[in-house]
C-alpha cells in the first residue's frame, strides 16, 4: 500500500510547493519592499524617497530601505507605523476585485494614518492613475474598508491570492515567487 500512496503523496507535495503562493508583502527578489523607497518618508515629508542599503531594517520578512540615520531609528521604533497597507499592493485593485497589482511608489496617499500605494501607468496606450480611480470613488473610508475586508480574506486563506501585471516593467519588478503565480493582463 505504501507503494501506491507513496508517488500519490510525492505528487501532492510537488503540486503544494511548485504550485506557489504570491507573497503577501510585495518586495523584490532581494526582499526589499517598496522598490526601496523610504516608508517613513510618506509621512515625514509627504513624499516619496529612495531609500538606502545602507539605512535598511526588517520587519515580517521584508527589507525597508530608508534614507538616513533619523528616519531608521523612527522606523525601528515603530514599523508598523510606516509600513504600506495591505501588503504595499495597489488599495484600489484589492478593493474592486480583490486581486493583487504591483503598486507604483510614487502613486500613493495617506488615509486614516495608513500608506496607500497604487497602481500607475500606461495600459494600452492610456495612462491610469489608480490614485485618481480611488478618489473618484467617494469618501476614502468606504473604499478602504472593502480594500481591508478583501485584504482580511488574503490573510486568513478565505480567498486566492492572484496577482495581475498590466505591465512589463510590473512584471520585472516582482520577486520570482511572485512572477510564477502572476497573470498577465492584457
Amino acid at each position: 500500500m505504501f507503494k501506491i500512496l507513496a508517488p500519490l503523496l510525492l505528487l501532492i507535495t510537488a503540486h503544494v510547493v511548485f504550485a506557489g503562493e504570491p507573497d503577501l508583502v510585495r518586495k523584490n527578489n532581494n526582499d526589499v519592499a517598496i522598490d526601496g523607497y523610504s516608508p517613513v518618508s510618506y509621512f515625514q515629508r509627504g513624499k516619496p524617497e529612495q531609500g538606502s542599503a545602507d539605512f535598511s531594517s526588517e520587519f515580517q520578512g521584508a527589507t525597508y530601505w530608508l534614507t538616513d540615520a533619523e528616519q531608521l531609528v523612527l522606523f525601528e521604533a515603530s514599523p508598523e507605523k510606516y509600513i504600506p497597507a495591505h501588503g504595499g499592493w495597489c488599495s484600489l485593485m484589492l478593493s474592486g476585485s480583490g486581486r493583487l497589482s504591483a503598486a507604483n511608489p510614487n502613486s500613493f496617499k495617506i488615509v486614516d494614518n495608513r500608506l496607500l500605494l497604487f497602481w500607475a501607468g500606461d495600459f494600452n496606450g492610456q495612462q491610469i492613475s489608480g490614485l485618481a480611480n480611488w478618489e473618484s470613488k467617494g469618501p476614502d473610508q468606504k473604499t478602504l474598508k472593502k480594500a481591508d475586508k478583501q485584504w482580511q480574506k488574503l490573510l486568513s486563506g478565505k480567498s486566492d491570492a492572484e496577482i495581475i501585471v498590466f505591465a512589463d516593467h510590473d512584471y520585472a519588478r516582482l520577486s520570482d515567487q511572485d512572477k510564477a503565480v502572476a497573470i498577465r493582463h492584457q
